[in-house]
């Protein structure tokens, strides 16, 4: 058991400081002042954090911590902190350790008795998520989903079945095909929000079915970083055995279908796992 006390004393700390997620007229006070009385500052991309840096009037020294030299870079950090000074880590915006290699120094500065403060501030899907419309209690992050789409399916099944809001990260590029991805596991009715440019000046949610908000993008090139939400799935599915099941499959093998594709389709109208279905189908 470890009790820490964040103020107890004036040694070293790790201060955990969000940044704007793209307004920077969203810094806080107390973030600014952190910022300023901070021996160093621990930044994922000193480029980045120093534009903001230099708006807000800080100075201080930045240290490179990002996720390829993480692992390098933490007991640097831990022996500077064991030895009185005062660190204020920060990610390229929002929160430090949401989608964010912090987590790793703070995991060091708990082994090493370091006290770790963090501060409220700007999230990206914190904000996405009030806008949305979906109920946001309870919900689920996912941050990004990987770029296979066979692994998506996993986390696409996953969210089909969600009773809560579930809410990931897309970057542009990718947005299209994550989509198509998407509307093979999830029915085309199922309601989606996609926000762009949050806190920005082109600012956008574009709300919709899943099968409107894919033709949309199919149709208009999509641009900034995308918070993608997912609405919770309030209809109770029809309880079916696996028997009930594999009698659905055969019913549609006999009508033509190939076996993959009569499992695919009984498997996402009775809300299993595809996989599942398959193991039981060539059990029986």
């Amino acid at each position: 058991m470890q009790r820490q006390s964040s103020y107890a004393d004036n040694g070293g700390k790790l201060y955990l400081v969000p940044t704007p997620i793209g307004n920077l007229e969203d810094i806080t006070i107390r973030a600014k002042k952190i910022l300023t009385d901070a021996d160093y500052i621990a930044a994922e991309d000193t480029r980045t954090s120093g534009i903001l840096l230099e708006k807000i009037g800080v100075h201080n020294k930045m240290i490179s911590f990002h996720k390829y030299n993480s692992k390098e870079r933490a007991p640097e950090l831990i022996e500077l902190m064991k030895k009185g000074a005062t660190i204020a880590e920060i990610s390229d915006a929002g929160m430090p350790v949401i989608s964010d290699p912090g987590y790793i120094l703070v995991q060091e500065c708990i082994k090493n008795n370091i006290p770790v403060v963090p501060l409220p501030g700007p999230s990206a899907f914190a904000t996405a998520l009030i806008a949305s419309g979906f109920d946001a209690q309870p919900f689920t992050y996912y941050g990004f989903l990987p770029r296979k789409a066979s692994e998506q399916k996993v986390f696409f099944e996953k969210m089909n079945k969600a009773q809560a809001t579930s809410i990931f990260y897309e970057a542009p590029h990718r947005l299209a095909k994550t989509l198509k991805t998407m509307g093979e596991v999830l029915p085309a009715d199922r309601q989606i929000v996609a926000a762009r440019e949050l806190t920005k000046i082109h600012e956008e949610f574009v709300r919709g079915s899943v099968e409107e908000v894919t033709d949309y993008f199919n149709n208009n090139t999509p641009r900034g970083e995308f918070v993608i939400l997912v609405s919770p799935n309030t209809e109770v599915p029809e309880q079916l055995s696996w028997e009930e099941l594999i009698k659905l499959v055969n019913n549609l093998v006999d009508q033509g279908k190939s076996k993959k594709d009569a499992i695919k389709q009984v498997a996402k109208k009775h809300r299993v796992s595809k996989n599942e279905l398959y193991d039981q189908y060539h059990q029986d």
